[in-house]
């Protein structure tokens, strides 16, 4: 069977880029581009999925994941909104949605990257 991690990839102040596996504490990557920490998660998630193989247990993420992001361009006001992570993904919801959810989500402060690595 086949299981999703969300991933999310996010540019640092100083322009560097950090990567984390949303639900499972530990699971992190950074480097100098964008590609490099997208690299770096896949061997830090595969390396963590080796040793629960190896110790016989299986992966359980920690949470139900979420996105938060600041919401100040449909309102025009500062605000927070929860967004589903499968709205981001293209999952469960129209195409046109899952195109405008990350679009928006680019736009501004620190983009964020949100993608699902499929782990057989």
């Amino acid at each position: 069977m086949t299981q999703y991690f969300p991933i999310v990839v996010e540019q640092e102040s100083n322009g560097t880029f950090s990567a984390w596996v949303a639900g499972l504490p530990g699971v992190y990557a950074a480097a100098d581009t964008a590609a490099a920490a997208r690299r770096g998660i896949r061997g830090a998630l595969a390396a963590h999925l080796d040793a629960l193989r190896a110790l016989g247990r299986k992966p359980r993420l920690k949470a139900e994941v979420s996105v938060l992001r600041r919401d100040v361009y449909a309102t025009r006001r500062d605000s927070w909104r929860f967004v589903g992570v499968g709205a981001l993904l293209g999952r469960g919801t129209s195409r046109a949605k899952a195109e405008a959810s990350r679009s928006n989500g680019r736009k501004g402060g620190r983009p964020c990257i949100a993608r699902a690595i499929p782990v057989n």
